[in-house]
């Protein structure tokens, strides 16, 4: 039954794969593309395969600069034009179709981006958590994936853990990885998995293509926290980002995509006008007047991207398309 359902499963995947290039273009044709908004939310970029390889941190489908570079290329080629959030401010015109990148956390190797932006000429917005800058730390979810690897841990099991994990504040997660792993679990391995220095965070802010946007100060994975809990975190990463770059951020993304009423009520309230989730869904375009302008993001993709962005500029991924399919058919 097991083998009959894994045969099932490769057939739809098939199916699916196919109508990336079959399908969606006819699909695209009928629906048209223009008044929508697509954002994406990258975490790391490696400079090579190679250092995937090396598995420093969490995949998290994170791209090579070149896998990068061909996805700023293909949305060029199919008239996208690039924003920042802030753009959205004034209201954009509806007759054309529009994307936002965005990299959250503030790993060092967000800095390779900015080659590819500058070959473009398109911006980004880097989501910087505080306190990982400040104190060089490795993020949480690294240090339990790269240890847990070096273990010989099978993936499952270390991202039931990661998951689990993700249910409480960041004082305790603290603990835990200290105990688990050591006092210097916290210590980065290589460039491949240091966040940026305070000094490369000036850098990068001073680029006409990056904008700085506030993720907490210790990657607060929201619902967890008291609406104070939330204001302490709001406000001291705009303190100490306005205080590196001389500008005080006016985006927000929130830590794991995760919010709550409470979270949209502080954003609003310390000024924020645009914020970020991580639903996978299409944006209409905002009209620009509305207080907290909140968007829905699409996670990026290691696979080529002219196989999976005719997905996204359909409102939908390759992922849930088949999962869709598979629970139908199976």
């Amino acid at each position: 039954m097991e083998l009959l359902r894994e045969k099932i499963a490769d057939s739809i995947r098939g199916v699916v794969e196919k109508m990336g290039y079959i399908v969606n273009p006819l699909l695209l044709k009928i629906k048209g593309e223009n008044s929508q908004l697509l954002v994406f939310y990258f975490h790391a970029l490696y400079e090579s395969p190679a250092h995937k390889m090396m598995e420093h941190i969490d995949p998290q489908k994170n791209m090579t600069v070149q896998q990068f570079d061909d996805f700023v290329d293909y949305f060029l080629s199919h008239g996208y034009s690039f924003i920042k959030p802030t753009d959205l401010l004034t209201g954009l015109p509806s007759d054309k179709r529009y994307v936002i990148v965005t990299f959250d956390d503030g790993y060092f190797n967000n800095m390779l981006a900015l080659q590819v932006l500058e070959k473009y000429k398109v911006p980004a917005s880097f989501f910087i958590t505080g306190n990982n800058i400040r104190d060089n730390k490795s993020f949480w979810w690294d240090v339990i994936y790269k240890y847990r690897t070096s273990e010989g841990v099978s993936k499952i099991v270390i991202r039931n853990e990661q998951e689990n994990t993700k249910h409480f504040k960041y004082d305790y997660i603290n603990s835990y990885i200290e105990k688990t792993f050591g006092k210097d679990a916290f210590k980065p391995w290589s460039d491949i998995d240091r966040p940026m220095t305070e000094e490369e965070v000036k850098i990068l802010a001073k680029s006409p293509y990056a904008l700085i946007g506030n993720h907490t100060l210790n990657h607060a994975i929201l619902p967890n926290y008291s609406g104070d809990e939330i204001r302490k975190e709001f406000a001291g990463a705009n303190e100490y980002l306005k205080k590196l770059t001389g500008m005080e951020p006016n985006v927000v993304a929130f830590p794991n995509g995760d919010y709550n009423e409470s979270a949209l009520e502080v954003a609003e309230e310390l000024g924020f006008r645009v914020a970020f989730n991580a639903t996978a869904s299409v944006n209409r375009l905002p009209s620009g007047s509305e207080k907290l302008i909140l968007l829905n993001r699409f996670m990026s993709n290691d696979n080529n991207i002219r196989y999976y962005g005719s997905f996204y500029r359909l409102g939908y991924t390759p992922g849930t398309l088949r999962s869709s399919l598979k629970s139908k058919f199976t």
